[in-house]
Parts: C-alpha cells; structure tokens; sequence
C-alpha cells in the first residue's frame, strides 16, 4: 500500500481504517476508565456504609443495654474518634431532636436533622445520607437508626465519618488512568495501523498482479495465500472471473476465424466461378446456370449471416424473450406435422406422440426455432428408418425427444456438436446447406427458458435429442 500510484495519504483506505480505529478504541478505553472509575467510587463508598451500620449496630447494642451508662459511651467515643483513616462521630438523640449526646467533633460536620429522617427512623427504616462540611471541602456519610427497648423508638443513633480518603484514592486512580490512557492510545494506535496495512497488504498484490493480466495473459492466475479468508475469497472470485474471460476470449477468437473461414470458401468459389464464367463468351444457359448457383450461395451467406447476427445479440444479451403460457404438446405437434410432407418424399416415417395439457412459460418463437432445428437435422442425417417425437412431463419438467435412426454421431464428437460451426461429417454437411450453428442457437434458447439439452447417440444407428423445460407452475 504505497503512494506510487498517486492516490492521496487520507484517501488510502488503511489510513481510513487506522482512524477509524483510533477513534474506536479512544471511545472503548474511555468507557471502560469511565466504568472502572464510577464502580470503584461506589464500592469504596459501599464499604464506608457497612463499616458506619457495623458500627451503629455495637453501639445501639451498648446502648439498649445501658443508656444512661455515660462512661461506657465516653469509652467507645475515645476509642473510635482516635481513629487514623475513619473515625467515627455520632450523636444520641431524643425523639423531639434535642441532644442526649454528642461526641467530639460531631458539630464539624454542621449536620442538622431533617424530618424525612426523623420520619424513617420512627418507621424503623433507618437514614442514609452524604453532607458536606459547613466550609465545603469535605463530605461525610452519615447513618441514622433508631433505639428502642420494645415498643417505638426512643432515640435517634446518627454515626458518621469523613470520605477524605476515598476522594484520595479515587483521585489517585484518576491520575493512573490519565497517566496510562495516552501509552495505551499510542499502542493501540500503532497496532491499529499495523493491523490495517498487514490487512490490506494482499490488495496492493491483487491490483499489481491484475493490472498485469491482459487479454494475451488471460492463462495467469492469482496465487491464494493459504489463510481461507474473505482475501482469499476474493482472489478465488478473481480467479474465476479470469477464467470465464480466458473463456470468452478463446470463443470469441475461435468464433472470429471460424466465421472468416465459413464465409471466405463460398466467396472465392463464387468469385471463381464469375471469372470462369468471364474468360470467353457461353450460351444463355450457362450464364443463368452460373447466376442460378450465385443465388444459392447468396441464400446460403444470408442464412449464415442472419444466424451470426442472432448468435451476436445472445452473446451480448440484447435478445428479450417474451414469455408468455404456452401449450408445448400443441407447439411441437404444429411443427412435426409441417415437417411431415418433407420427411415422406425421403421415405421417412415421422410419428409424433404427446401428452395432452403440457404446459410451460416460453417464448414461442424462439422455441418454433430450437424445435425446427432439431426436427430439421433429424430429417438431413436420416436417409431411411423412422422419426419418432414425444412430449411428456417428467418430474415437473416438459420433456421433448427426438429419436432419429440416422447416420448418429461418434462418441468422441457428441461434446463439441454444440460448438458454433462445428459439423461432425463436413461434407455431408455443405450438400445439406448446413454451417454449423443450428444446435448452438437451439442449446441458447433451452438455457435462456431455464432448461437443459442433452444427446445419446450410436454411429450408423441414429441420436436422440432430449430436451427439459420447466412447467408453469400453477
């Protein structure tokens, strides 16, 4: 992924992929510090809240015991407010609001006592609460219970302490995460990058090797790497896209000289009989004997040509077939009966058998076409014997035969029959009128209606035509 074939550094597409990256992994790591950071402070406050119920539950336990017991009180209070980290502060009071006790530094907090916690301890629901300091730098948490020996509470217990060091220590940890975020950007950002141009790398290859292959090197391939992945997919893709070019080219080359040959011999043979015709005077007869012959050779080239021309716009997808219900068993049986006058003067007998109701979606002039093609080469290679042409459904196909007992086709010649301008017996072929693109037209149509053409035949005792088109589907 170079800049040699001048595309700009923020069109590349690994530059694109990289900040799309970075930008994905600076929102994930600053969702991921963001949660870490909330869930931290939560559970630390979490741990400062059991501490504060831990220590409201001794107390008000010493307390049921021995309210009035003021060293006992005074005990717990130099022990807990002595504390380094979490001292505690707590005050007793009666359910009116007056004080009964306040322990040292308690007054600090500036923590008045509403009525909704009055309210809760009195429904034995307890208080949980954060306040700040009367100077506003530090916060307390503060929970409320109630005392009872019985009946409603008697008095309210509020126990609290600073969170000083939980905002130490959440601060702390912000200045880790910010210390860390950039060192983990900065990596995730080059491995981004290394990631997209690793990547990406195989692309740079494809377009090398594609701009490589032109139509005289359409045999190279692209070399897979082995890992079995979308790259590999695509270059399989390309590989086969190469492949059905390499195809189109061979035929269309093929096409070309084959079409050059076929209308080079009747043009010098006309050519040559004119100048024949031209080097002394003839009778009459001669002349329109030579011109009779010209118009036949012309009828043979304007068959050809017109064929070429369907061939042409089958090639290129211009031909539209106008699909429509069609009853295929009455369609054949039209075309057999016009071909039986013809197959009676060559003393043929040509029978045609059909189910009734054989229905399918086709173009009728296009099937008139393949139908007549084949009826047609079963009449030409039949010299004597029989033409038998059935109709039937068959597994939700249209099935058509046509079983000739003609001169039939080599095995080794039955896969190239299909081949524009192939003729298994040339000669035979050129006395008939042929030129070799009947069956090619016919194999078109049966593709384009969706279906299928397939031959079995023996030498000298005949070939059979099958051909299987969809029904229509009611």
């Amino acid at each position: 992924m170079s800049l040699k074939n001048g595309t700009k550094f923020y069109h590349r597409t690994d530059v694109k992929l990289t900040l799309w990256y970075i930008f994905t992994f600076f929102v994930s790591v600053l969702l991921i510090f963001g949660f870490l950071y909330v869930r931290l402070e939560h559970q630390l406050i979490k741990d400062i809240d059991r501490m504060l119920y831990d220590e409201s539950n001794e107390l008000s336990g010493i307390l049921v015991q021995d309210l009035k017991g003021m060293d006992v009180l005074k005990d717990f209070e130099d022990t807990v407010t002595a504390r380094t980290y979490y001292p505690i502060y707590f005050r007793i009071l009666h359910k009116d609001g007056s004080a009964l006790y306040v322990s040292r530094n308690f007054d600090e907090i500036g923590y008045k006592t509403g009525d909704a916690v009055m309210s809760a301890v009195t429904q034995r629901k307890g208080s949980l609460e954060e306040v700040t300091s009367r100077a506003g730098r530090r916060t307390f948490r503060i929970v409320s219970i109630g005392i009872s020996r019985g009946g409603r509470p008697d008095y309210v217990l509020q126990v609290g302490t600073h969170t000083r060091f939980v905002r130490k220590s959440m601060s702390n940890f912000k200045g880790n995460l910010l210390a860390a975020f950039p060192i983990i950007l900065i990596l995730g950002s080059l491995g981004g990058w290394v990631l997209a141009r690793r990547s990406l790398a195989p692309v740079g290859y494809i377009a090398e090797k594609a701009r490589s292959i032109t139509s005289t090197s359409l045999h190279e391939r692209l070399t897979t790497r082995g890992t079995d992945d979308e790259m590999d997919e695509l270059i399989r893709t390309i590989n086969e896209m190469i492949t059905r070019l390499e195809g189109s080219f061979k035929r269309i080359s093929e096409f070309t000289a084959d079409a050059s040959h076929e209308l080079k011999t009747p043009i010098c043979a006309m050519r040559g009989e004119a100048e024949v015709l031209l080097l002394k005077k003839r009778p009459a007869e001669e002349y329109q004997e030579g011109l009779t012959h010209f118009i036949e050779q012309f009828d043979h080239l304007t068959r050809m040509v017109n064929d070429l021309i369907v061939l042409s716009k089958f090639d290129s997808s211009r031909v539209e077939l106008k699909m429509a219900p069609l009853q295929l068993d009455l369609l054949v049986r039209d075309i057999g009966n016009l071909f039986r006058v013809l197959a009676e003067q060559k003393g043929i007998d040509l029978h045609v058998g059909t189910d009734q109701g054989v229905t399918i979606m086709g173009d009728k002039v296009r099937l008139q076409q393949l139908f007549t093609n084949l009826i047609d080469n079963a009449i030409k290679y039949t010299s004597e014997g029989f033409i038998r042409i059935t109709v039937e459904k068959d597994e939700g196909n249209a099935k058509v035969q046509i079983k000739d007992t003609g001169i039939g086709i080599p095995p080794e010649e039955q896969e190239n029959i299909f081949k524009r301008f192939y003729r298994v017996d040339k000669s035979r072929s050129r006395e008939s009128g042929g030129v070799g693109l009947g069956l090619s037209i016919a194999e078109w149509i049966v593709h384009a209606h969706h279906g299928r053409i397939r031959v079995e035949s023996e030498l000298n005792r005949g070939s059979t035509f099958t051909v299987y088109l969809p029904l229509e589907k009611s």
